[in-house]
């Protein structure tokens, strides 16, 4: 086994836990070590998605941080702290692959870590690896694993580097072609624009192999690695590196390439006169070269002030034209769009941009660290929709870790905003919150996406609102967000007086107040044009509608119409009552008199009509008089002899010709039957006959004028009884009822000592065969035989 160790210490001092990044190579393949360790045990578990795959480690301690514990990334790791609820969690994410192991507390020695993973350690090691975990290949012939054992060193000194040792401790000899299999490497490395990497790994190579038969194309990756990278940053090296491949390799194919990155270096220097000869030089000598054109793009870039303004343009121009390819012309299109912004021509620069998203956009992730730097300058530019589109392209297709995936997918959210694409917004918030839930920012992002979602409509006309909250209800069903936009929705149509669309969704409003307010807003509309059926619907539909006091009486009017008196009892419920004008109080009073009639309460129709009854005669107000008659009716259910003949006074005196003393009469008039009261009945029978005559109405007889004949009979008042029985004898009666006063009237007759033969007799005539006409047969007999 062949370990190469850089180590670099990274001490975090959180009440006693010390968190130490190592790195090495095993079998070249380079891994790094996260060495977790706390004086008491803390507990440190994996999480997995569906393939069994490892996506982040959380280690947690029951207590609260001394300080904080900013988020860190290394090459293989990203790890950041939360507190919640006193409780500290520290989470690893891989950035590649990663192990969790339990290990022992002195990290100097070589002891085995045990696979057997307790669920508390003091000590915890996190393995980052790309491929193969290390030092587990010894061991897979072993019957009983027992676990890991490897030497851990700690190096103070971070820069600290050693090449490849063999077993013995001594300089590692390679075999012969091994030079090939790092310069393929490399290349590999250069083709993905992994330019961090390819640069060490040339540098070891070189180092390692200084013979090399690849140190041209060596030398070449690297100056195309530091283009790429950070030219300004290495401008030194370039110029350095450059000059001395062109004179050891002038004839070589890519001078032309070395030629444009010196320019360009020279240009970073600030030394015009040399980055112009570069450029120049590769334009004049090399026509057909793809540096050609890229050299007029970078004239007209780096020389495009005062009077060399127009030139650039018409370099830039030129340059687009005769680009040999798409990604050169890509490349000019970035910059001649950012010389275009510089002159405050944004149309231009984004037709350009747009050309190139639609064409090319794959060059956008070829160079993704000066692609972003672009893209936020893009951002400052305001032109945040074609830099939101084509940062998201680039977090597509991220070649490697040069930049924060994070960070970038935030930055599009944030740009998609400031274009006003409220929807693509939400998209990107929801992706980050699938991806990076863990990561520090969720909470913010989760914050600002509540927030934009509804953002756009509001400024918005009505029917554009209700469009896009149409859209959010479709889309995100069953969410906080769908709930919002309904609620929202319902709010706009309220607001435009569409109160039935508002109805029209109530089941899906659950409790949002907005359908109790558009019940009474049609409520009250439906009263105001007396539309009594559509009031009731609504009121009947939602009896918590807010009324208006002076709505109130109306609509108990309405319910009460319609026979809805249980309704019509919520409404003047406590009414009268808390009335303060007397006129208002008498109004309800007689109000819930008819109504608790209706509902067939007695007592509260007593009760309710006596004060009735005893305001109107105090107000002299004679439209509430027939009030009574409801008094009168509840006082005889309840049997109130004295309350019922009180009544009847008033009503004789004040209401004694309405129909319905026909029935106070009579209800009377049969009592006094019962009590055999003839004064009574006398009283009643009359004031009946005399109302019969009044409204032409003998629905009660011919009971009341038996009753009276019977009573008058009894107190041998026979005249008057005779005078009954012919009266009763012109209405229109039945033969059978006919027959019975033709009976009475001869028996009256005969008991006055009068002539009653020709009475029986036309009682014979009557062509119906009854009881009464057997009486009168027998008293003609009678009559014969004397």
């Amino acid at each position: 086994m062949r370990i190469l160790w850089v180590a670099l210490l990274c001490c975090v001092p959180l009440f006693a836990l010390d968190v130490t990044i190592n790195y090495g190579k095993e079998l070249k393949e380079h891994f790094s070590v996260l060495n977790i360790a706390h004086k008491e045990p803390l507990e440190c578990q994996e999480k997995y998605d569906t393939q069994g795959e490892v996506t982040h480690i959380i280690c947690t301690l029951d207590r609260m941080p001394i300080a904080s514990f900013s988020p860190t990334e290394t090459l293989f790791f990203r790890f950041w702290s939360r507190v919640v609820d006193g409780r500290f969690y520290l989470y690893v994410e891989p950035k590649h692959k990663i192990k969790l192991f339990a290990s022992p507390s002195d990290l100097k020695k070589q002891t085995p870590i045990t696979k057997e993973q307790p669920q508390l350690s003091t000590s915890w090691q996190i393995i980052g690896y790309k491929q193969t975990i290390p030092f587990l290949n010894d061991y897979a012939n072993q019957a009983k694993p027992k676990g890991l054992n490897f030497p851990i060193k700690i190096v103070k000194n971070k820069e600290l580097y050693f090449k490849d040792l063999d077993i013995n401790r001594g300089p590692l000899h390679y075999d012969e072609g091994e030079d090939f299999e790092a310069y393929n490497h490399i290349k590999t490395l250069i083709n993905n624009h992994n330019h961090i990497e390819a640069v060490k790994a040339i540098d070891e190579t070189l180092i390692t192999y200084p013979k090399t038969i690849f140190t041209k194309d060596l030398l070449l990756y690297r100056l195309r690695a530091l283009e790429h990278f950070d030219s300004v940053e290495n401008s030194d090296m370039i110029v350095d590196m450059g000059t001395k491949w062109i004179k050891k390799y002038p004839t070589d194919s890519n001078v032309p390439e070395v030629l444009y990155y010196l320019g360009n270096a020279y240009a970073d220097m600030k030394i015009p006169n040399e980055a112009k000869y570069y450029f120049e030089r590769t334009i004049s000598e090399y026509p057909e070269s793809r540096y050609m054109p890229l050299s007029k793009m970078a004239l007209a870039k780096h020389f495009n002030s005062g009077s060399d303004s127009t030139a650039a343009s018409k370099l830039f121009a030129q340059a687009y034209q005769e680009a040999k390819d798409l990604d050169s012309a890509s490349a000019v299109a970035i910059e001649w769009s950012k010389f275009r912004l510089q002159n405050h021509d944004k149309e231009q620069a984004q037709k350009l941009l747009e050309t190139m998203l639609k064409v090319n956009p794959s060059y956008i992730a070829k160079y993704p660290m000066k692609s972003y730097e672009f893209l936020k300058f893009l951002a400052e530019e305001q032109l945040y929709l074609i830099a939101a589109k084509l940062g998201e392209y680039l977090y597509d297709n991220l070649p490697n870790d040069d930049i924060s995936a994070e960070d970038l997918l935030n930055n599009i959210s944030l740009w998609y905003q400031g274009a006003n694409a409220t929807q693509d917004a939400h998209r990107i918030n929801k992706m980050f919150l699938q991806e990076f839930e863990h990561r520090p920012k969720a909470e913010e992002v989760k914050d600002r996406d509540d927030k934009l979602l509804f953002a756009l409509a509001q400024d918005e006309s009505a029917d554009s609102k209700i469009e896009k909250y149409d859209y959010i209800i479709e889309n995100y069903a069953n969410s906080p967000e769908q709930e919002k936009a309904l609620s929202l929705k319902a709010q706009t149509l309220f607001d435009e007086g569409k109160y039935q669309e508002v109805l029209d969704l109530k089941d899906m409003l659950k409790n949002d107040p907005i359908v109790g307010k558009s019940y009474s807003v049609l409520l009250h509309q439906s009263l105001e044009n007396n539309d009594c059926k559509q009031a009731s619907n609504y009121y009947l539909q939602y009896p918590n509608a807010t009324l208006q006091e002076s709505q109130k009486m109306p609509l108990f009017d309405c319910l009460y119409a319609l026979a809805l008196n249980k309704q019509a009892a919520q409404i003047s419920q406590n009414m009268a009552q808390s009335s303060q004008d007397v006129g208002q109080k008498l109004a309800w009073l007689y109000r819930d008199t008819l109504n608790f009639a209706k509902l067939g309460d007695e007592k509260s129709t007593a009760r309710a009509g006596r004060d009735t009854l005893t305001l109107a005669k105090n107000l002299k107000n004679p439209q509430y008089y027939d009030v009574g008659f409801e008094l009168f009716n509840a006082l005889s259910s309840l049997e109130d002899k004295e309350g019922m003949l009180e009544t009847y006074a008033f009503l004789k005196e004040f209401q004694a010709n309405n129909p319905k003393m026909l029935q106070v009469n009579l209800t009377l008039l049969k009592k006094a039957e019962s009590q055999k009261d003839e004064l009574g009945i006398e009283i009643y029978a009359k004031d009946i006959l005399r109302l019969q005559n009044l409204l032409n109405n003998t629905a009660d007889s011919p009971y009341v004028d038996f009753a009276l004949t019977q009573s008058y009979i009894r107190t041998q008042r026979l005249n008057e009884a005779l005078n009954v029985l012919d009266n009763l004898l012109k209405k229109d009666i039945n033969d059978d009822n006919k027959q019975k006063t033709l009976y009475l009237k001869g028996s009256v007759l005969k008991t006055s000592g009068q002539d009653s033969r020709a009475a029986f007799e036309q009682c014979m005539l009557i062509n119906y065969e009854g009881a009464w006409k057997s009486l009168c047969a027998q008293a003609l007999n009678i009559l014969k035989g004397n």
